[in-house]
């Protein structure tokens, strides 16, 4: 059976880079924030909504490039930037 389901988008800029982050909520206090363009998925990281965690990534950016990703997320999305 199929449902319809409503997802947030929006862009971030990451050192100059465009990219586009949608914004997938899980069941718990968590969404999945998949950072993409129309033809390839790049990487999707785990965030919790209240508190701003980093729950977890999927193919994740090096580590030059990973904070600035998460912050702009969390900017983008609302979501409290003040944890790790």
């Amino acid at each position: 059976m199929t449902k319809e389901v409503t997802f947030e988008q929006e862009t971030i800029e990451v050192d100059g880079n465009e990219f586009t982050v949608t914004r997938i909520p899980t069941a718990t206090s968590g969404s999945w924030f998949v950072v993409h363009d129309a033809f390839e998925i790049w990487a999707a990281v785990a965030i919790d909504d209240f508190f701003g965690d980093i729950v977890g990534w999927r193919n994740p950016p090096d580590d030059k490039h990973r904070p600035g990703i998460e912050t702009a997320i969390k900017k983008a999305f609302d979501i409290p930037i003040n944890h790790n």
